[in-house]
């Protein structure tokens, strides 16, 4: 009876994580539809790679963040040959970054709720944002679709403004999370940020 009751509990805790996964994946869709089109005919949106990372992880961040990148090329009727690299870049790149970011400053700096808001979901959504913009930049100077001069002059800038609003979306959001709903929060525990 105690094996089929943990069976139970543990299923609907995943049926929850899901829940959560996927409105997740519906809300960074939404998100990422709209967009700042330049007019170089470059665009710029947000990403939520800190989001998804610290919400759920390096797996089913990546996951998402595909997901989403497929979503957007279907409404948007975009190339399809360009799933594959929208995909390296708009996901793998992103939630890679925001993980290694929130694993060093676990490792390097005390273990204190303030450092995780603000380090973690705050500076650490900024500079992903900040890599993987340079990251798309260098990739389009290396297949010679735009040149660096443009880039530098005209993408980069603003790709590090528009940062500080992913920063303060992925900050509010997360702080949101940890203070009413800790337990949608993969990457929080009361007792390593809270509890001396």
């Amino acid at each position: 009876m105690l094996i089929v009751n943990s069976l139970r509990s543990s299923t609907h805790c995943s049926i929850r994580r899901i829940n959560h996964w996927l409105w997740a994946i519906f809300f960074l869709t939404m998100v990422s539809m709209l967009r700042v089109s330049l007019d170089s005919g470059l665009n710029i949106h947000l990403f939520g790679a800190m989001l998804v990372a610290l919400m759920f992880g390096w797996r089913m961040g990546v996951l998402g963040l595909s997901l989403v990148n497929v979503l957007v090329t279907l409404f948007r009727d975009a190339l399809w040959m360009n799933i594959g690299t929208a995909i390296m870049l708009n996901a793998v790149l992103p939630v890679t970054v925001a993980c290694f970011i929130f694993l060093l400053l676990e490792y390097k700096l005390p273990r204190h709720f303030f450092i995780y808001i603000y380090g973690s979901a705050f500076f650490g959504a900024w500079l992903t944002n900040a890599c993987t913009g340079l990251a798309i930049a260098l990739v389009l100077v290396v297949f010679n679709v735009f040149k660096w001069s443009l880039l530098s002059g005209e993408y980069l800038p603003y790709f590090l403004l528009f940062g500080f609003s992913e920063a303060f979306l992925t900050s509010g959001l997360i702080t949101l999370f940890v203070v009413y709903r800790p337990d949608w929060v993969y990457s929080f525990r009361d007792q390593r940020y809270l509890n001396k």
